[in-house]
């Protein structure tokens, strides 16, 4: 089975990777409207919480706080004692059971995990971090079905839910639910087009024969874009397919060096091919004047097909148009002989 990438729950106050699982690397959410602490910062903390805890043991908010920092310390078993104080001290605490699920699944004990999402989505059935949270732990879990319905649940809620469109595609992904799957991965585009996790939503959607969107690499970056269709059997430019020229003009532009070459290929018909490059240069020609300097764009179209691997899979592609952007290095400056002279000093 292949190694694949499913998309994480934030577990800590700090930025850290996840552990790795039967179904690859995952990869961390970044904190969003919380602060980053340094482990300095954190210890010091944790001393002040213990010695609340020390003079007032029935105090559910310092366990808590506590807890909170045993996680950000990768301490998830300290902090499950201290979570789990919390939500006795506290009954029916949707935030204190919540973390004492990410505890809990930050150490391992996923079945425990669950049983903390399935109390928040008790007292709170629209809880949409529960769902995901819960949906995470049972894809971890191998609990397919179950997995997907909580991401269904939650897309209902909140269409736009990033980790729940793209665990629910690596869902589809184990069960061989092809057509199902293809979707998925172009519904997560349509929402979230930009980082790794896109690229990686490509490739997927690529390996599928599925060529609605192309990874580019423009300069050091790879950029997704929604692929160049043009009009049916014709080198017409789309509205959408203006809408990517545009992109890619600028980052061209933007990186200021280096030609970028627009490569097309239609099978048996190598004629449309040229024409659709020539299309191609001339919008961006005439969008992006700064390309003309130095002749940057360059044409050509494949006499054999594109062939490309996606994910371990070798993949023919007939009707494909791609876009490379070198970036020349920079040259090296040339000291004279005074001004060696003087770095030595």
């Amino acid at each position: 089975m292949k190694r694949v990438a499913i998309l994480c729950i934030i577990v800590s106050m700090l930025s850290t990777g996840c552990a790795k699982d039967p179904f690859g690397s995952f990869l961390q959410s970044r904190p969003q409207k919380q602060q980053q602490l340094t482990r300095t910062e954190l210890h010091r903390e944790a001393a002040t919480l213990k010695k609340v805890i020390a003079e007032n043991p029935a105090n559910p908010s310092a366990h808590y706080s506590y807890g909170r920092v045993l996680l950000a310390l990768d301490e998830p078993d300290q902090a499950v004692a201290h979570l789990n104080k919390a939500s006795i001290l506290t009954r029916n605490n949707i935030d204190y059971l919540l973390w004492l699920g990410v505890a809990y699944g930050k150490g391992g004990n996923l079945p425990e995990e669950q049983v903390s999402y399935s109390k928040v989505l008790q007292l709170h059935p629209d809880h949409i971090q529960a769902l995901v949270y819960l949906g995470n732990s049972y894809l971890k879990s191998k609990k397919f079905q179950p997995s997907l319905n909580c991401y269904r649940r939650a897309l209902v809620l909140q269409p736009d839910n990033e980790q729940a469109l793209y665990n629910r595609a690596i869902v589809y992904h184990q069960l061989q639910r092809r057509t199902a799957e293809r979707q998925a991965w172009r519904l997560y585009l349509q929402s979230h087009s930009t980082g790794i996790l896109a690229a990686n939503a490509v490739e997927h959607l690529n390996r599928l024969k599925n060529f609605s969107y192309r990874n580019h690499r423009l300069g050091h970056r790879i950029v997704t874009l929604p692929a160049i269709a043009y009009a049916p059997s014709s080198a017409d430019l789309t509205r959408s397919d203006l809408a990517t020229l545009d992109t890619i003009g600028a980052i061209a532009v933007n990186m200021k060096s280096g030609p970028l070459d627009i490569i097309v290929y239609r099978k048996n018909d190598e004629t449309l091919a040229r024409a659709r490059a020539l299309a191609i240069k001339r919008y961006l020609e005439r969008e992006f004047p700064l390309l003309v300097v130095d002749d940057r764009i360059r044409i050509s179209w494949f006499n054999v097909p594109e062939k490309r691997t996606f994910l371990g899979l070798r993949t023919t592609i007939d009707d494909s148009t791609v876009f490379l952007l070198s970036q020349v290095p920079a040259k090296p400056i040339k000291l004279r002989n005074r001004d060696r002279k003087k770095m030595m000093i």
